[in-house]
């Protein structure tokens, strides 16, 4: 016997390991989250059931920031649909805090903005809350000498902080949409 052939009766047991694991792992469904296709092969697709989400007005600028930047996450922009099978409705409690204070002046040389939203999905067809959940936004400013420096970084921080609290809302959404958990 060759070594040729030594080498080839030695491979063959992880061959056919590696042909059994193709083989398994091929009977399995992998669909991408955003995908156009319907979830689990019927009814709309991911994109068409957020924007089957009418998102409820919400009192302040930064509670407006949050509602237009989630529209924009759930449409695409095409704005809230006022007949939709389900209803967001948000609770938003903003606050600020400064982390480090200059020993010598006792200012704030830097600010944290914190937003925090409590949101719940309603199913308006069995008037039932399916979804009730968390987003936590956290924004670091650096102060500055000048007073309107400083209230548009802090406006500036509450805008950045409503969108990415926005896209943790989308995110969540879309993973119930798939699970329905």
């Amino acid at each position: 016997m060759s070594w040729l052939d030594r080498i080839a009766e030695a491979a063959r047991p992880q061959v056919l390991a590696a042909a059994l694991i193709a083989v398994g792992l091929g009977g399995c469904t992998f669909q991408p989250m955003y995908a156009q296709t319907p979830l689990y092969g019927a009814g709309p697709s991911l994109r068409d059931a957020l924007r089957d989400v009418d998102v409820a007005s919400i009192d302040g600028r930064i509670g407006n920031e949050l509602r237009n930047d989630l529209i924009y996450e759930l449409t695409g922009g095409e704005g809230n649909r006022k007949d939709a099978p389900y209803r967001l409705t948000l609770l938003a409690n903003v606050s600020s805090f400064n982390p480090i204070i200059d020993t010598q002046s006792g200012q704030p040389v830097a600010q944290m903005v914190s937003f925090d939203i409590t949101y719940k999905l309603h199913d308006v067809v069995n008037d039932r809350v399916v979804l009730t959940e968390q987003a936590i936004a956290r924004v670091s400013i650096d102060r500055s000498q000048q007073r309107f420096a400083n209230l548009r970084a802090v406006r500036d921080a509450e805008n950045r902080a409503a969108k990415v609290a926005a896209e943790q809302i989308r995110a969540r959404l879309a993973s119930f949409f798939l699970t329905r958990t």
